[in-house]
């Protein structure tokens, strides 16, 4: 049963294969059929496709089929129930593929519409056949894209006789042609003065002896132009060595510069450290500034001398007694920082 079951499967993935890609599933369409006069349908025969804008949209259901009159051939087709054909389309017999299959193919006029053939029409549509009358209908086109033409043509030249007929009217007329004939005699006589009084021998020899003068002057300006260039020379080698010596000149003047900046600077520095040591309230200003601060510290001084720090006695006021004693001495200078 498994098995069974299993080629049962098979089989059914097998007719839906052949189903969806074979012809078979047209079977299962519906249908409508319509009838197609052909004068000749060579190599049509039973199930030849239907096209319609290059899709297939059905069939020829038989065999064609002699008319009445035996002058051409009657066709059956059969068109997929969902696919309307345009009251205007035409039907013909064209080929396809390597081979030349036969086939029919509708061609509408490619205008919208509303119009289409009623299903199972009962009237006979009247069709053409490829090949030769193609051909035909392609020439009659052509001859129409012709006949378009040689009207364009034909105005055109129409165009060019009303121009050459101004032309000839206006541009060739005798008046003009006496006026043209006038001016050229005018400039023939203008040319003649001018051969005879500018162009003259004498002119020509006054003109040639200029142009001597002229290719003089050009020469000694040329050789002038060659010592100027030679002096020029010489100048720029005078300047060339001239400027390791500016150079040099250069740097002089800018360490004289540096250095004055330097001492300049240095008195500055000086001035102010003099006037803050003058100004100052320690030890080092009140030496300058105060006599008693000064005598004080020059007897301690001393007496530190004589002494000792262990055994200082303050001996120095009475040397100074006796010496004021014995003769006074002139009134004292007071110190400065440039006198000791």
């Amino acid at each position: 049963m498994l098995v069974g079951l299993f080629l049962l499967v098979g089989l059914l993935m097998l007719g839906g294969i052949i189903l969806q890609f074979g012809s078979l599933k047209e079977w299962f369409r519906d249908t409508y059929h319509l009838r197609v006069a052909f004068p000749n349908a060579s190599g049509i025969k039973d199930s030849s496709p239907v096209y319609l804008g290059g899709s297939k949209v059905g069939k020829v259901s038989k065999h064609p089929q002699l008319n009445d009159t035996f002058t051409g051939v009657i066709i059956d087709v059969e068109i997929f129930a969902d696919v309307d054909i345009p009251a205007d389309a035409i039907f013909a017999v064209g080929t396809a593929g390597l081979m030349g299959d036969a086939l029919v193919e509708i061609k509408p006029s490619g205008k919208q519409t509303n119009q289409f053939f009623p299903h199972n029409y009962d009237r006979i549509i009247e069709g053409k056949v490829g090949g030769l009358s193609d051909l035909q209908n392609t020439a009659e086109q052509v001859s129409k894209k012709i006949d378009v033409v040689l009207d364009d043509i034909r105005s055109a030249m129409t165009d060019v006789k009303e121009a050459l007929v101004k032309v000839n009217k206006d541009a060739l007329a005798p008046e003009t042609v006496k006026h043209f004939k006038d001016s050229m005699e005018h400039l023939d006589k203008t040319m003649a003065r001018v051969n005879n009084q500018v162009i003259n021998d004498e002119n020509a020899n006054n003109l040639k002896i200029a142009l001597s003068e002229f290719k003089d002057a050009a020469t000694s300006f040329k050789t002038s132009a060659k010592n100027v260039e030679t002096q020029s020379a010489r100048l720029g080698a005078m300047f060339d060595k001239l400027d390791p010596a500016i150079g040099k000149v250069d740097k002089v003047v800018s360490g004289a510069e540096d250095s004055l900046k330097s001492i300049k600077t240095a008195a500055e520095s000086f001035t102010l450290t003099a006037k803050s040591i003058s100004n100052s309230k320690g030890l080092l200003g009140g030496l300058l500034n105060d006599t008693e601060l000064r005598t004080d510290f020059k007897d301690l001084i001393s007496n530190m001398k004589r002494s000792g720090l262990v055994f200082y006695k303050n001996v120095a006021d009475k040397e100074r007694a006796k010496e004021e004693t014995a003769s006074p001495s002139p009134a004292k200078k007071p110190l400065t920082p440039f006198r000791r």
